[in-house]
């Protein structure tokens, strides 16, 4: 082999390397911003659901209360 396909060779399994590392950089990106929508989404719901009736057993309702006055803050 002579030096200019050596040179050819590496040139382009360099330009290869880099075109699949900036492919994955981009997949990871896109797929940590839809787990971060997803995230978001679900503490959303989260904080926009009816609040629980209240409970019967005694505890349980001192409990409930207790948690909503946290919730309040």
């Amino acid at each position: 082999m002579d030096t200019s396909s050596i040179l050819l060779l590496v040139v382009s399994a360099s330009i290869s390397f880099a075109l699949g590392r900036f492919v994955v950089f981009l997949r990871d990106k896109k797929r940590n911003a839809d787990k971060e929508k997803a995230r978001l989404k679900a503490a959303e719901e989260l904080k926009n659901r009816p609040p629980e009736p209240e409970a019967m057993n005694k505890a349980k309702r001192k409990r409930q209360l207790r948690d909503a006055g946290r919730q309040g803050d």
